[in-house]
Order: C-alpha cells, then structure tokens, then sequence
C-alpha cells in the first residue's frame, strides 16, 4: 500500500500555527529527563518564538543544550487530528523579541493591548529555527485514499 500523504503544505503550516495559541515544549533535564511544558508562542519567519521565566527548568534546559521540540496540535476524533512537531535549535534573545513578534504576540494574545510580560521579572525570549519539522491532517485522509485508489485503478488499465 502507497503511504497517504497528509502532510501540511508551507502555507497551511503557517495559518495553522497563526491560528494555534499554545505549544507543548519539550526539553531533556541534565540527567536525562524528558520535561514538557506549555507555553504561549509566536509563529513568525519560519521559527517558533517564545517568553518564559528565567531559572525555570525549561529556560535552564534550553540554554544549556540550546536544542528543544514542540508540539502544537488539535482535534478530538479521529479524523480530525492534525498536528506539528518541530524540533531544533533554540537561540536566547534576552527580554526583548523583535518589535513584529512583540506585536504578533499582542495582538493573538493580548487583544492587541499592552503585553503583561513586560511588567514581570525575569522573562527572556527565545527563538525555536526548526531542523526537522513533522505535521500530519487527518482530514485529509478521504482525499488521499480516493487519489490512492484513482492511481491504482489508472496503474491496473
């Protein structure tokens, strides 16, 4: 049987991570150990960016082996599952994010008002650029099967 393609275009890539408000961000302790927390992100020029507290495990996580991976996905029944995991290098970029990203970041979360994180201590940005990236949309299936099929039937002619 031919793999069904039910991946996500570059374009559908970047309205469903437009669209999405939280990522689960996975990071692996000193001794090993998985750690995943959810955080609010920005999606913007091709990387995942990110404003967490300094000294949390994830931030020491992320500064000491500069790598972490991200999960955003959705759905309920089967055939609406979609989703993307995107793993790769993690830049610290201090307490400011570029002024696009600060304004994306307002207006998805905040409304476009002021964002709160400017009043808290020790918040630091960072940018996740993906080395790999995985994303998968169950609803696709039905299409992908009557192409799957269409191909077969033409291949036996």
């Amino acid at each position: 049987m031919s793999e069904l393609d039910l991946s996500l275009s570059v374009k559908e890539l970047d309205a469903y991570l437009a669209e999405r408000r939280a990522a689960r961000v996975a990071t692996v302790g000193p001794d090993g150990t998985p750690h995943v927390v959810p955080l609010w992100f920005v999606w913007h020029g091709g990387a995942l960016f990110l404003n967490s507290t300094l000294g949390n495990p994830t931030v020491e996580h992320m500064l000491r082996t500069g790598t972490a991976a991200a999960v955003i996905d959705d759905g309920d029944e089967y055939e609406e599952l979609r989703g993307v995991v995107l793993r790769g290098r993690v830049e610290r970029l201090g307490d400011t994010a570029p002024p696009d990203v600060e304004r994306a970041w307002s207006n998805k979360y905040m409304g476009g008002g002021e964002v709160p994180y400017r009043r808290w201590r020790n918040r630091t940005w960072f940018r996740l650029t993906p080395v790999r990236t995985a994303s998968w949309d169950f609803r696709k299936i039905p299409a992908a099967k009557a192409r799957r099929d269409a191909a077969r039937r033409r291949e036996e002619d």
